[in-house]
Parts: C-alpha cells; sequence; structure tokens
C-alpha cells in the first residue's frame, strides 16, 4: 500500500476510493483480531501517535487536526524507530517525502513547549508503571510495540520535531 501511495500524483491529494476501502478493511481486521486490545496487534495501529497525541493535546483544540498532530507523531516514531530498532534512514525519509507530498507539518512551533508534551503524554493510555508503549519499524510494513523507549529519548525527539 506504501508503493500505491508513492505512485499517486502528488498533485491529486485525494487517494483512490480503491486505496481508502483496503485501508479500512485492514484496520477493520486488526481491531476484529484484537477486539478486547489483548494480543497488542491492535496497538499496531497506533503507530505516530504517542507523541502525536501529546502534541495534539499540548494546544488549543482546532490547533490541529488530528491527522496533522499525527504527522509529526509519526516523524518522531520514525526518528526513535532508527535509534531502537533497524529503520534505516532511507526508510524514514521514504515516509517523510510522502508526508510531504500530502502537505502534512514535519516541524513542531517553538511555542509548543517540550515539557507539556511529556506532560500530556503522561495522562495518555499507552503509558503505564512509569513506561510507555512506543510502536515502531524495523522496516516499512514491519511495527512492534517496544517498552524500552526511554523518557530522555523522546525528549530529545520532541526537541528534532523542530528543526527542518
Amino acid at each position: 500500500m506504501f508503493d500505491q501511495l508513492e505512485s499517486l500524483s502528488s498533485q491529486d491529494q485525494s487517494p483512490p476510493a480503491e486505496l481508502i476501502a483496503r485501508n479500512i478493511a485492514i484496520k477493520a481486521r486488526v481491531v476484529e483480531e484484537d477486539e478486547q486490545e489483548t494480543s497488542g496487534t491492535r496497538a499496531l495501529l497506533n503507530f505516530g501517535h504517542t507523541i502525536g497525541h501529546g502534541i495534539e493535546a499540548s494546544v488549543a483544540y482546532g490547533t490541529f487536526l488530528h491527522g496533522e498532530a499525527i504527522s509529526l507523531g509519526i516523524r518522531a516514531a520514525l526518528i526513535l524507530s532508527e535509534e531502537y530498532s533497524s529503520l534505516s534512514q532511507q526508510d524514514s525519509q521514504r515516509v517523510l517525502d510522502l508526508l510531504k507530498a500530502y502537505q502534512l507539518p514535519l516541524t513542531l512551533d517553538s511555542s509548543i513547549k517540550t515539557e507539556v508534551v511529556l506532560e500530556k503524554m503522561k495522562r495518555d493510555k499507552k503509558f503505564s508503571g512509569g513506561s510507555i508503549n512506543f510502536v515502531l519499524l524495523s522496516k516499512l510494513g514491519s511495527a512492534f510495540v517496544s517498552k524500552e523507549v526511554t523518557w530522555d529519548s523522546i525528549e530529545s525527539t520532541i526537541e528534532a520535531l523542530r528543526e527542518v
């Protein structure tokens, strides 16, 4: 599906209906397989959401569309995937290029304070017992949940989002 998105014209900001339907079917299958969120499979749908939700909760309602905040969260998850997993810089760049093509934000405004984002993240359902569940990529199309990501790494990653 990622290859299909890359092949679309950046001028046409509306993915084809069959691609949207395929995406919905995949998400529905994952939710159905892990309806009670017990196996961890459903958590994979949260790629980009950990820091993205923290950013979204740090600003006034309506400042970001949900997808815009998650775009920033995806960039953060890519940085952490390179640090904690085997995701290549080339694969990260492919994702970033696609987000850029769809005019999604990739740079965090300096008015959004790192401490506030971290505080908001601690209220998220993915935070438990002092650690946070983080969805990382080992390669495109292969995600896993990690409890190894440190708060120091999360903080430095949020700071890195301010850089172009």
